[in-house]
């Protein structure tokens, strides 16, 4: 018989379970949510289209952005430089940038139509650099594009042409029915132009940060604040109350050590001498020896044209091989720590000496024969020392290395200014460093590398009488003349030699004027202690001596004057290149010395009271002059003794100056009873320039034109006086 059929459900396919009543429902319930979410989701898609291309969405738009709201950060006011007097060195004045907002609420068609002529007209006077038609024509094609934020021109304006524009038209009517729209920016300026504009520096938008600006940043730009804002209409926005407003906090001014005579004659004189040189660049500063205050520093370089530019602070940044400047750090090594003797004799042979494998020679043809040490350091004989540090330290390379690293010259200086290079001292124990060749390269200033700053600073301790100071730059931070920190004098190494040592090297460094190197420094007047050094700059890894024969040289020279009651120290150095066959000068000597002259020669006419002279400042005199004025036949003496060449007849009574050119004149007096000048109404540069004229020391505070200062017009006063300028709008 056949099996049994299987049995066949009676609906569905074969074999396919029945659904419930219960599933049935859910999945029916399911369907009907997805469509309500389908058409929920097409409604708001079609409402989103309607209000950005229907008439309502314009309505809604401009409501939204009616009460549109916003956080703005506002910057704190930064603080300003001054020098060590008081006077202004850098500080923030006001610019504005000028735009139209063509989507202003109230500038309607007819409005702008009715005054955009008589408005081109305007700025084409104002500006001069376009005519009124050009004006027109792009003032008419912003505003057919509405656009919100159209620069009118590219030039800034300050805050009293300002004033102007506002009664311009459509600009008189502000920004919701003018569209006028001033955007403010603060420019920072130099009251004194290029006056150590390096070495004051600057923070630019990329975030560089060089000089004094840029040391002292986080303290010169104060503290952001914020307020909350609401848009009125178009591009207008207005400060509105809110908790969560926070005032800016003003930056701190800072005091530096730089004086401003000082500075403008260093740099003129460097100005001079890189031209007179012909030199690639230079640099010279000027040191006070007990606090380190860092007077005056200029850096100049000269471009292929012939301009000249202070674009790097080679004082501080450049790292070179110093030279014979070196053998300062040798000489006390030799005296301290290897007890040899200023006496001991040493055999210089006829200027050309193979020791080891290095060939040392002499600049003095024929050699100098048998020298004292004390001699060798005047004459500047490199075979002499490298003979002197051979026989002290030739077995003990480490121990010479070592003495030297206990002057401190081998640690950076951790100044106040970004960029300080690091000075290397090679040591024995420097795996790739140290070779046959540079103990002895060492001794007369190569294989170590130093910047011009830290040469001077050990020059500048053994005229402190063995305490080296660390070079200083900024005294003080203040607000609102309340000195708030203060930066006292650092002391790096309490004794870099002993007393023996010491009155010996002084003597050596005096030697060096009167009978070697730096003969052309002597004078009857007043006595300097200094060291000449010349170094071949290396060219990368091709030696001294480019493909053309022609060689790069560092002529420097450093001391401190007077010698006998050190009061400022004094470094200055010149690279020139020198072709194959030049004959051009590049010895220390011949190089740096006239410009070390110059300076030292004007630093002490400046103040030729250091050796206990009566400077007389009862009468003021005209400030282009760059020196203190004076008893005249005292100062005629001093300048027949320096040499100064064109000075015109001085009479026996009244007061003379020397301008920053080194040159005699008899200024116009200016008594001090002659009262304060008249500054209101004035703008702030034209105020700082009469009060600094007369021999005040102004300050101010607000924004404008003056409107009122803290001494009347006609008062007498003492010279140095401050007083406060008030700024404002009439």
């Amino acid at each position: 018989m056949d099996p049994t059929p299987p049995s066949i459900p009676p609906s569905g396919m074969p074999g396919q379970p029945q659904r419930s009543p219960i599933k049935e429902a859910i999945l029916r319930r399911v369907k009907v949510l997805y469509v309500l979410f389908l058409l929920l989701g097409l409604a708001v898609i079609g409402r989103v289209v309607w209000l950005q291309a229907g008439t309502e969405g314009e309505t809604l738009r401009d409501l939204s952005d009616k009460y549109s709201y916003r956080t703005e950060i506002i910057d704190g006011a930064r603080g300003d430089i001054y020098s060590d007097d008081g006077r202004l060195l850098a500080t923030s004045i006001p610019y504005y940038e000028l735009r139209m907002d063509m989507a202003a609420g109230g500038l309607t068609p007819e409005l702008f139509a009715l005054n955009v002529d008589s408005l081109s007209l305007c700025l084409a006077h104002f500006f001069k650099d376009k005519n009124a038609a050009e004006y027109k024509a792009e003032l008419v094609a912003a505003h057919a594009e509405k656009k919100r934020y159209h620069l009118i021109t590219r030039r800034k304006v300050n805050f009293l042409e300002l004033q102007q524009l506002r009664k311009f038209p459509l600009f008189r009517l502000g920004p919701n029915r003018g569209g006028f729209l001033a955007v403010e920016n603060n420019r920072r300026v130099h009251p004194h132009g290029s006056l150590a504009r390096r070495t004051i520096g600057f923070v630019n938008q990329s975030g560089v940060k060089l000089g004094i600006e840029g040391g002292f940043d986080e303290y010169l730009r104060g503290q952001p604040g914020r307020t909350l804002k609401q848009k009125i209409s178009g591009s207008f926005w207005t400060p509105i109350a809110s908790d969560q407003n926070i005032d800016p906090v003003d930056g701190y001014d800072v005091v530096t050590t730089l004086n401003i005579e000082m500075q403008d004659m260093v740099q003129s004189a460097l100005q001079e001498w890189i031209v007179e040189a012909e030199a690639d660049w230079g640099c010279a500063v000027v040191m006070e020896v007990a606090t380190g205050d860092i007077k005056a520093l200029s850096n100049v370089t000269r471009r292929a044209d012939g301009t000249l530019v202070e674009d790097y602070n080679y004082a501080i940044g450049m790292s070179m091989e110093p030279g014979s400047t070196f053998k300062l750090a040798g000489l006390i090594a030799l005296l301290d720590d290897a007890h040899m003797s200023l006496t001991a004799s040493v055999d210089t042979e006829e200027g050309k000496v193979q020791i080891g494998p290095v060939k040392v020679v002499d600049s003095h043809a024929g050699g100098f024969g048998r020298l004292t040490l004390q001699q060798v350091f005047e004459k500047s004989s490199n075979i002499g020392m490298a003979k002197a540090v051979n026989r002290a330290y030739g077995s003990q390379p480490a121990r010479f290395v070592n003495a030297i690293n206990r002057l401190g010259i081998h640690k950076p200086l951790e100044l106040q200014l970004a960029g300080e290079a690091r000075p290397l001292v090679k040591h024995p124990a420097m795996k790739n460093g140290w070779d046959g060749t540079t103990l002895t390269m060492m001794s007369y200033g190569y294989a170590v590398r130093l910047a011009p700053i830290h040469t001077l600073t050990l020059y500048n301790a053994v005229a402190n009488g063995g305490v080296m100071v660390k070079p200083v730059f900024v005294r003080e931070l203040r607000q609102h003349d309340r000195t708030v920190r203060s930066f006292p004098t650092d002391t790096l190494n309490r004794a870099i030699c002993s007393q023996v040592t010491l009155r010996g090297v002084q003597r050596s460094l005096e030697g060096v004027v009167m009978n070697g190197t730096g003969r052309m420094l002597r004078n009857p007047r007043y006595r300097i202690a200094a060291k000449t050094g010349t170094a071949q700059v290396a060219i990368g890894r091709h030696g001294y001596t480019n493909s053309a024969g022609g060689r790069h040289y560092l002529g420097s020279m450093v001391g401190y004057l007077p010698a006998d009651k050190p009061k400022y120290s004094i470094i200055v150095a010149l690279k020139t290149y020198h072709p194959a066959g030049s004959r051009n000068p590049y010895y220390g000597g011949s190089l740096a010395g006239p410009l070390f002259k110059t300076v030292a020669d004007r630093v002490y006419a400046m103040h030729y009271n250091v050796n206990n002279r009566v400077v007389t400042k009862a009468q003021a005199f005209d400030p282009t002059l760059k020196a203190l004025p004076g008893p005249a036949a005292p100062l005629e003496g001093l300048l027949k003794d320096l040499g100064i060449a064109g000075a015109p007849r001085i009479p026996q009574e009244g007061t003379v100056a020397i301008d920053s050119g080194g040159r005699v004149v008899t200024p116009t007096l200016m008594p001090v009873t002659a009262g304060v000048p008249e500054l209101k109404g004035l703008t702030l540069s034209e105020a700082l320039e009469t009060a600094e004229s007369v021999g005040l020391k102004p300050k101010f505070t607000g924004m404008g034109t003056v409107v009122a200062q803290s001494i009347e017009t006609g008062t007498p006063f003492e010279q140095g006086a401050e007083i406060l300028i008030t700024l404002g709008h009439n």
